[in-house]
């Protein structure tokens, strides 16, 4: 490793921090032992990485400490081992036992696969432990072939999806995710998605969720997926309507189809004030997009440390990162 080197990784990791401080500071973020750990982590990524802050907004309160973060170089499975180290260390400082049962028994089956790209490393803390978790998703590369991976992690989770939309998660998967909460809970997220409706569609990948929207959903979210660069749905057997996720490669795009609260526009324009942004999105519900102004969403987006956009726009499955809620 040459000298030049080191300063370029230290550079890149100071940035990555800088960039987390500098929103910790925005919101008015408490340290935490779990936060501080995160940075930790953060910091040990060798590789350039992209760091995803999230805003939780529900009405009046503001939930800000959600954080993922993805190396660009650490692929599958030594992604995997960065997440474990992370989850070893929140183990050893704070007293609590997280439930790695759903993500231990899906990563043995699957250890060796080729068709997980990575997985990214993420904590989102609220003021109870039942709501506090640590996030691992996996990112999933598109196209056919992923039956067993999507049967699986069902199977684990023992979720009940109807025929049409197991179907469309299977053509379409990008995300796999486990949420570990910290009162020992453990969920898994499945989310499929497609380049937004302004691109024509690259072979198979995204026809299948495409063709699930238009059917199935409203006008509004039609309209808004449209104009999306990416965009994506998760669904889970905790919830009641499916997460929709609407990715922009220019944050301006945003104020255009999306109408926030106060709070969501103190966010929004902290977020557009921000160096090395390489894209943004707004995650909410079919529910939520009836009003005239999102009540209930989370607004994120991706600072990469090299502030160059790592995207491949052919596919656009990189923005998969920002499927949160």
């Amino acid at each position: 490793m040459t000298l030049n080197y080191s300063f370029q990784q230290m550079n890149l990791r100071e940035r990555r921090l800088q960039f987390i401080r500098s929103y910790c500071d925005a919101f008015d973020v408490e340290p935490t032992f779990a936060l501080r750990l995160f940075e930790e982590a953060v910091l040990e990524l060798e590789a350039p990485s992209g760091v995803e802050p999230i805003c939780n907004v529900e009405g009046d309160r503001l939930f800000a400490v959600h954080f993922q973060v993805a190396s660009y170089e650490h692929t599958w499975p030594r992604s995997l081992t960065d997440a474990s180290n992370f989850l070893d260390k929140v183990e050893s400082r704070i007293d609590l036992k997280i439930n790695r049962n759903l993500l231990d028994r899906f990563s043995a089956l699957y250890i060796g696969s080729s068709k997980i790209k990575n997985n990214t490393i993420g904590i989102d803390l609220r003021p109870t432990l039942h709501d506090s978790s640590i996030k691992i998703y996996m990112h999933i590369t598109p196209g056919e072939g992923n039956e067993d991976l999507v049967m699986t992690a069902i199977a684990l989770d023992g979720a009940e999806y109807s025929a049409e939309l197991t179907e469309v998660l299977i053509k379409d998967v990008v995300i796999i995710g486990f949420n570990l909460f910290l009162d020992g809970r453990s969920n898994i997220l499945i989310a499929a998605g497609s380049p937004g409706g302004k691109y024509k569609l690259q072979g198979s990948f995204g026809k299948h969720f495409t063709a699930y929207i238009q059917k199935n959903f409203s006008h509004k979210v039609i309209s808004i997926f449209n104009v999306s660069d990416f965009v994506a749905a998760s669904f889970s057997k905790e919830k009641i309507e499916p997460g929709l996720h609407f990715h922009f490669l220019n944050i301006k795009d945003i104020r255009r189809y999306f109408a926030f609260n106060s709070i969501g526009n103190k966010i929004y324009d902290f977020c557009q004030s921000q160096d090395c942004v390489t894209y943004a999105g707004v995650s909410t519900t079919e529910k939520e997009l009836k009003s005239n102004r999102l009540d209930k969403y989370s607004f994120f987006y991706n600072q990469s440390d090299t502030c160059q956009s790592n995207l491949d726009k052919a596919s656009l499955i990189s923005m998969a990162a920002g499927i949160t809620r």
